[in-house]
C-alpha cells in the first residue's frame, strides 16, 4: 500500500474522532457558531504546528486563487452543511453521507483532471453509493434510542445537507490537487484555508438570527471538545489529507479518506452498548469493498 493510501486512511480515522467529538457541541451551538469557534481553534493549532516544524509562512502567488476557492467551497460551505447534517442525523448517518464525497471526487477527477476510471472503478463507485443507501435506510435498530441515532425531522433537510457537504469536500479536494502536487506546504495551505473560512464565518455573526440562543464563548468542557475537533478535523486530519494529495490520485485519496462509516461503527457500539443494525454493517461493508477496488 502506497504512503498516500496510509495517509488517507489516517485522515479518515482522524475525521471519525472529530465527528464523534463534535455532536454534543453542534447540538448546543448550531452549525454556524460551532464552525466559528472551531476555525479559531484550528488556526491556533496550525500556527503552533508550523512554528514547531520550522515551516515558512509564504505561499507562491499562483496558489492563492485555488486555495481561496477550496476554502470557500470545501470548508465554508462543506463544513457548514456537514454540521447541519450532524445536528439533524447524528454522527453515524452523517459519516455515511459524507462518504459520498469519494465517488463524487472520483467522477470530477475523471472529468476535469483526466484521471482514468476503469470499468472496475466505476463499479466500485456504484457499490459504494449502494452502501450509503443501505446504511441510511436500514442502519438503525428499533430499540436504539441513543441521541447519536436521533433524527430531527424533516429527514430530507439532513440528507440534502449531507450531500451538499460531500460535494463541497469533493470539489475542495479537486481544486487543491494541483497545488499539493506542485509542492505547497500542507500545513500552510491548511492554515490559510481555515483562516479564510474563519473570517467569513465571523463576518456572518451580526446577521446570525440565533446568536442570542448561545453564549459567544463556550465553557471549559465545550472548549476542550472544540479544540479536539479542531485538531482531528481541520489541523492534523486535514494535514494528512493534503499530504496524501501530494502523490495520490484524487479518486483513491477521496475513497480511502471516506472510510469513516466503517471506522465509526465500533465507537457507536461502545457508546450505545448495542450492536449497530445489519444495514449499518452491510452499508459499511459495501463502502469498504468499493475502496478496495478503487
Amino acid at each position: 500500500m502506497a504512503i498516500s493510501h496510509l495517509l488517507a486512511l489516517g485522515a479518515a480515522l482522524s475525521w471519525t474522532l472529530a465527528g464523534l467529538l463534535s455532536h454534543q457541541v453542534v447540538l448546543r451551538f448550531g452549525s454556524l457558531h460551532f464552525n466559528r469557534m472551531r476555525m479559531l481553534a484550528a488556526a491556533f493549532l496550525l500556527l503552533i504546528m508550523i512554528t514547531i516544524t520550522g515551516g515558512e509562512f509564504r505561499l507562491p502567488a499562483v496558489f492563492w486563487l485555488p486555495v481561496l476557492a477550496s476554502a470557500i467551497i470545501g470548508v465554508v460551505l462543506g463544513d457548514y452543511f456537514l454540521f447541519v447534517a450532524m445536528r439533524r442525523l447524528g454522527p453515524r448517518r452523517t459519516a455515511i453521507l459524507f462518504a459520498g464525497n469519494a465517488p463524487i471526487a472520483a467522477i470530477l477527477s475523471w472529468l476535469f483532471l483526466e484521471e482514468i476510471l476503469s470499468l472496475l472503478q466505476i463499479l466500485a463507485i456504484l457499490i459504494g453509493f449502494a452502501g450509503i443507501c443501505f446504511a441510511i435506510i436500514y442502519g438503525k435498530r428499533r430499540d436504539l434510542l441513543h441521541v447519536w441515532e436521533a433524527i430531527t425531522p424533516p429527514l430530507w433537510i439532513g440528507l440534502a445537507a449531507g450531500l451538499f457537504a460531500a460535494t463541497g469536500q469533493a470539489v475542495g479536494v479537486l481544486i487543491l490537487r494541483p497545488v499539493m502536487a506542485a509542492g505547497a506546504d500542507p500545513l500552510l495551505v491548511g492554515l490559510i484555508r481555515v483562516s479564510i473560512a474563519g473570517l467569513l464565518f465571523w463576518i456572518s455573526w451580526p446577521f446570525d438570527r440565533k446568536k442570542s440562543d448561545h453564549p459567544l464563548f463556550p465553557d471549559l468542557k465545550m472548549s476542550f471538545l472544540i479544540l479536539a475537533n479542531g485538531f482531528f478535523g481541520l489541523s492534523f486530519g486535514a494535514f494528512l489529507l493534503l499530504k496524501a494529495l501530494e502523490t495520490g490520485a484524487v479518486a483513491q485519496v477521496a475513497i480511502l479518506s471516506s472510510m469513516s462509516p466503517v471506522m465509526i461503527l465500533p465507537f457507536v457500539w461502545y457508546k450505545t452498548g448495542k450492536c449497530p443494525a445489519w444495514g449499518a454493517w452491510l452499508g459499511a461493508l459495501l463502502v469498504t469493498l468499493s475502496t478496495l477496488w478503487l
